[in-house]
């Protein structure tokens, strides 16, 4: 059952009508509207299921845990040992979304903090559309330096299309900009640069500005 410590991170689906595990897995497909909206299950319906469908719907939602974050917010809200252990299985999960979600929920329903060592080890594999969204949500939400530092790391050493994002978030991180993406700040678009070299002495140039060494964010 959804948990007194649970806050849900999805929208809320359009009101249904109907038995509690008819509408938990209507409210399951997802389409354009759902996807772009970022709308998630029916997680109120969760509520009326009886020990035998609650069963069902746990057994479903582990199977499919690395499939899609709402399956993740959905073994969270359940808050059973078996969705649990699901959520800490999902902690290696290739998809990098499912991986973020169930270390924050891990972390909020006060079970385990497993929120720094997968952010640092999660964001530098994240591209737009595949996990630094939310990695950098994160980030900005739980703030240590070592998570700090490897915003600021990412910066140069990210994927092509996170490098800018990186360097946006980290100047916001470190006090020096009022908003995670400040475009007066023209450095952070320099970090489209492909080339290494040119690349290093541009994040040079930003760690100066947040003060911090580029050796002790690089080795």
């Amino acid at each position: 059952m959804p948990s007194s410590e649970f806050r849900r991170e999805s929208g809320d689906p359009q009101p249904a009508t109907g038995k509690a595990y008819d509408r938990f897995m209507e409210s399951m497909k997802i389409d354009y509207y759902k996807w772009h909206d970022g709308i998630g299950y029916d997680l109120d319906a969760l509520n009326e299921l009886d020990s035998s469908e609650l069963k069902q719907v746990e057994d479903l939602l582990i199977s499919r845990k690395d499939r899609d974050w709402r399956d993740v917010e959905a073994l969270a809200a359940l808050n059973t040992p078996g969705s649990i252990q699901a959520l800490r299985d999902t902690l290696t999960s290739p998809n990098l979304e499912c991986r973020l979600m169930a270390v924050r929920y891990l972390k909020d329903l006060g079970i385990e903090d497993h929120i720094e060592e997968v952010i640092v080890q999660t964001l530098p594999q994240t591209s737009i559309g595949d996990g630094m969204t939310y990695a950098l949500t994160l980030a900005k939400l739980y703030q240590t330096e070592n998570i700090r530092r490897a915003v600021l790391r990412s910066a140069f050493t990210g994927k092509d299309d996170i490098r800018v994002h990186c360097a946006a978030m980290a100047l916001y991180l470190y006090g020096i900009s009022k908003s995670d993406f400040d475009k007066d700040f023209k450095i952070i678009f320099e970090f489209h640069e492909k080339d290494f070299n040119a690349r290093k002495r541009i994040f040079e140039r930003l760690c100066a500005m947040v003060r911090v060494n580029p050796v002790d964010v690089l080795f």
